[in-house]
């Protein structure tokens, strides 16, 4: 798949001058997937915590483009509804045996051109797609209201 960002530790995404903590700094905030467009955008808030630093930006969107495939694995009911908005991992999803859950790969090794891009929550859920491209766009000050709110 053709990206224009990086990811990094299973949890930075990395898009020239930004490196940002997608479990630490960030909150999902939700998807969207239009079968029509065959699109899914993801869509994150930078966290309220004090640990934050001030310039980290508002907003990173994620949209996979031409996807063929998505997969949603539900949360584990038995955890906190918290742990929704908090990535566990960055990485790849395989249905070989071998294979338990999200797997992560090193700088140097390349993923199979087979496995789903994935991204697992703290909350046992995991969003899983297979697309020929994804693009990052990462917004460092919220944008204003008509009413300039």
């Amino acid at each position: 798949m053709r990206r224009d960002f990086e990811i990094t530790n299973a949890i930075y995404l990395v898009q020239s001058p930004h490196e940002l903590d997608l479990h630490n700094n960030f909150d999902f905030q939700g998807l969207h997937y239009s079968v029509e467009e065959r699109t899914l955008l993801l869509r994150w808030r930078r966290s309220k915590g004090e640990w934050v630093a001030s310039g980290t930006p508002a907003f990173v969107c994620v949209e996979f483009r031409e996807v063929s495939e998505f997969r949603f694995q539900p949360r584990d009911a038995g955890l906190p509804i918290t742990e929704d908005d908090c990535v566990s991992a960055f990485g790849y999803w395989t249905d070989e045996d071998w294979a338990d859950g999200v797997i992560v790969v090193e700088p140097s090794q390349t993923p199979d051109p087979k496995w789903l891009t994935a991204i697992s929550f703290m909350s046992g859920a995991v969003i899983a797609v297979q697309a020929v491209s994804a693009y990052a766009r990462i917004e460092v000050q919220p944008l204003l209201s008509p009413s300039g709110q």
